[in-house]
């Protein structure tokens, strides 16, 4: 089996803050940057395909060399320049061409990799023309199919908005607008997705109808706790398993009627009434026969959280990997958890390494500038102030905290007094959503770049009183 060496080291983690922490702080650099390189997605794909003597195996799947005659690879989200290249690494000369979109234009430097590579660029959280215009050139590159060729789809966190041609009728205004409401009023991923895929045409299963009558084999790399395989990028290979009632009650959940624009509830209330079809619900037939593949998620970066903690002689648990709620809300449940950690040694004994994976949502009501993990990392502040031999770390394994240059933040027991020396009224900051620059000030953030890889959010908890 070919390697792979990750680039991603702890160092890109290290802040003041975790640096005056000493080797608690260079533990907990090590223990994330582990779960980072676990969730490579070049690795991931690696070890859930393979080609010998012209007999391909993609996942449990097995095509021989004459059940196919051609092999397109396409990809759509932020980790699926690394995944393309490990296909392409894989069956070399036996593919047509490989066109992915993803965010960071660092990857642009990859476009002809194996002298078959196209990366476009596309933008998140809120789709843009450019991924409009990338979806459009990827679909347009492929031929008329048949049932002898072999499509191989990359799926990864960021697709949704990265790959995107709204139904007729709907304006990417329309879209966007709807997508930043939702993002504001705190819903949560699958939330977005269940409206995003009724009004989008290469989402919901769109891309697997458009690619009828292949053979498709979609490799996931899951953003979305609980890996809802229909939710990861909005599943453009994946059957809908939601509804039309089920897009109605997030609007009326969040009371987004009257802000929603116009296009899109008209849209919405004709498929209601009857006048639109979606095509895409599950149960559409054969063209739903594609093979889905898991290859990585949240709960494999935990484990090699939890394994690398153990190695550097702390007592460690995965917590849990369906963090989620108000980061608020999360932050008091978090607090308590360490707070029975420091008195009573429960749930594990000190030295204690907690390890949590999620996603957390922020209500938006300021003009501030931040993400969940930074937002989450200021509402601890308070809460560990004084405590000391606790580091305290949210961090998105994207590297890519919201619409920032941060992947999150670190909190310890002198954060709040180091800002509090700066006269920052931290109230007004979270009051404000403006966890980036309180963290800023205080040398809390973490920015590490693109890490390659998105498999949702890591907390880790070192406590050793």
């Amino acid at each position: 089996m070919m390697k792979y060496i990750n680039q991603f080291t702890p160092d890109l983690i290290k802040n003041k803050v975790i640096e005056r922490n000493k080797k608690i702080g260079q533990d907990a650099c090590e223990i994330i940057a582990s779960a980072i390189q676990a969730a490579d997605p070049y690795q991931c794909v690696i070890n859930n395909i393979s080609n010998e003597g012209g007999v391909i195996r993609i996942g449990k799947r097995v095509v021989s060399e004459g059940e196919y005659d051609r092999i397109f690879v396409l990809g759509m989200g932020k980790a699926s320049p690394p995944m393309a290249k490990a296909v392409i690494d894989v069956l070399k000369d036996k593919i047509e061409f490989a066109a992915i979109v993803t965010k960071d234009q660092g990857f642009l430097s990859e476009s002809g990799y194996g002298g078959l590579l196209s990366v476009l660029i596309g933008d998140h959280p809120l789709p843009s023309t450019s991924s409009i215009e990338a979806t459009r050139t990827i679909l347009k590159k492929i031929p008329t199919l048949t049932s002898k060729d072999l499509v191989i789809v990359l799926i990864s966190g960021g697709g949704s908005a990265l790959f995107t041609l709204p139904a007729p009728g709907i304006s990417l205004g329309d879209i966007q607008r709807m997508t930043e409401l939702l993002l504001r009023c705190g819903a949560d991923i699958s939330e977005i997705n269940t409206l995003r895929k009724r009004l989008d045409l290469v989402k919901g299963g769109g891309l697997a109808l458009k690619l009828h009558p292949a053979q498709v084999h979609t490799l996931i790399l899951s953003d979305v706790i609980g890996d809802p395989l229909d939710m990861i990028a909005s599943g453009p290979t994946v059957p809908d398993s939601t509804n039309i009632e089920d897009a109605l009650n997030i609007i009326e959940k969040y009371s987004l009627e009257s802000e929603l624009p116009d296009s899109i509830l008209l849209h919405l209330k004709n498929e209601n009434a009857g006048e639109i079809l979606n095509s895409k619900q599950a149960g559409s037939g054969n063209r739903f026969e594609a093979n889905h593949i898991l290859v990585g998620s949240n709960f494999t970066s935990a484990k090699a959280a939890h394994k690398k903690a153990l190695a550097l002689g702390y007592n460690s648990q995965i917590i849990s990997t369906h963090l989620t709620g108000m980061t608020k809300n999360v932050a008091e449940f978090l607090d308590g958890i360490i707070e029975s950690e420091i008195v009573q040694n429960v749930p594990i004994q000190k030295p204690a390494c907690l390890i949590f994976g999620g996603e957390t949502t922020v209500k938006v009501t300021g003009s501030g500038l931040g993400g969940r993990n930074q937002d989450l990392a200021l509402n601890m502040v308070q809460r560990l102030a004084g405590k000391e031999g606790i580091l305290f770390i949210s961090f998105a394994t994207d590297g890519d905290d919201g619409p920032t240059d941060a992947a999150g933040g670190a909190v310890d027991n002198l954060l709040y007094s180091d800002g509090a020396l700066k006269k920052l009224d931290i109230q007004k900051f979270i009051e404000n959503n403006d966890a980036y620059h309180y963290l800023e000030q205080t040398g809390a953030l973490i920015k590490t770049g693109a890490t390659g890889t998105n498999v949702n959010d890591l907390v880790v908890a070192l406590i050793n009183m």
